[in-house]
């Protein structure tokens, strides 16, 4: 039994596990590692997804060996803490270090072939379809503490540690799929993951409340046989750790928000440039014809100058103020009015689409 937790203890108490030490310290060189490489074949890899990613490393360690550790079997709020920040914290730091596309740029070619080959699969795409990700993640925190599996980590130290990498592990597949920084069998739009965070954010809270304001005391047989001195009653302890999962979940959320949201701004972006590329590649082949109104104007007089002579037709004056028309056929055929049937382009999903329509000029303002 460890004397009670104090300020004091929050920054003395420690339970080092050496073995873990070392697993996380060689995934550090491998990362740091591969981020050499990758630089040598090329690839400009940030530093920042260094950072981040040894940050995820760290606060790992901190969390299954600081205070936390070390009170996680006799206290309810420090195993809560534990959990929660394995689940949703230190995934998401992993996630942001990109360690897929790292393998795939900075490893050996049998691990990029391998990698691509996985994701291929497609048991691949139906483990990371939207619906089956969420359910699980969802669902994890509460099989967790309502099902004989917390009680099992707290009389086992192997159960904990098992279940401490289960956790960062099905975190990191949640984060993956939904961020999509890395390579993933199939995309899907971002606006599905934001909605899916909101039903995230809606459990943590549905957790905590129930653990703060439920009848039931989780594993209170065994908090209760500990008899500690002093101290918080295992039914405080337990309205305290619901709050810590609550407010832990949701702040969790608001970087993954932010992260996901100029995901979704850097695609449009990203998108927005490939249209204009093609847009201008259409137009050095030839393929679209950019006029003024006042050059429109001509082709329509002398069309009816052709078609109609003598008839006394008459036709409007057009401003040449009037903005830039566009000719989607060849420049061939651009004076070519009287037999406008000829070579006729099909219009592409730009030209109609209403938003790029209207910002290209290809469709009126409404």
């Amino acid at each position: 039994m460890p004397a009670p937790l104090g300020g004091a203890q929050v920054g003395s108490a420690w339970r080092l596990n050496p073995y873990v030490g070392a697993i996380l310290l060689v995934v550090a060189a491998l990362y740091v590692a591969g981020t050499v490489v990758a630089r040598r074949r090329g690839t400009r890899w940030p530093v920042h997804r260094t950072v981040v990613f040894v940050i995820g490393l760290a606060l790992f360690a901190w969390t299954t060996m600081s205070f936390l550790a070390v009170y996680q079997q006799v206290m309810f709020w420090p195993r809560a803490v534990q959990i929660i920040t394995l689940l949703m914290v230190v995934p998401l730091f992993l996630a942001l270090g990109m360690p897929l596309t790292l393998a795939i740029d900075g490893g050996p070619q049998w691990l990029a072939g391998a990698v691509r080959r996985v994701l291929a699969t497609r048991i691949a795409a139906l483990l990371t379809f939207p619906a089956v990700v969420s359910i699980v993640f969802l669902v994890t925190p509460f099989t967790v503490y309502f099902s004989p599996i917390y009680e099992d980590t707290l009389r086992s130290r192997g159960a904990a540690w098992v279940l401490s990498f289960a956790l960062s592990a099905l975190g990191f597949f949640y984060y993956w799929t939904r961020l999509r920084l890395d390579p993933v069998p199939k995309e899907y739009p971002h606006l599905v993951s934001v909605w899916i965070t909101f039903a995230e954010a809606i459990a943590d809270g549905a957790l905590g409340l129930t653990l703060m304001l439920g009848h039931h005391l989780v594993a209170g047989d065994w908090y209760t046989a500990l008899n500690r001195p002093g101290g918080l009653s295992p039914r405080q302890d337990q309205v305290w750790g619901g709050g810590a999962l609550w407010l832990i979940g949701d702040l969790a959320g608001v970087p993954f928000l932010g992260a996901l949201w100029r995901r979704m701004f850097d695609e449009d972006r990203d998108r927005a440039a490939e249209v204009d590329a093609e847009l201008d590649a259409l137009e050095a082949e030839g393929a679209i014809v950019y006029g003024t109104a006042s050059t429109a104007a001509a082709g329509v007089a002398a069309t009816a100058a052709v078609a109609g002579s003598g008839t006394g037709a008459e036709t409007d004056d057009v401003d040449a103020s009037t903005p830039a028309s566009i000719s989607h056929t060849s420049p061939a055929t651009v004076g070519a009015a009287a037999s406008g049937e000829e070579a006729k382009r099909t219009r592409p999903w730009w030209e109609t689409d209403p938003v790029l329509g209207r910002r290209m000029g290809f469709l009126d303002e409404e």
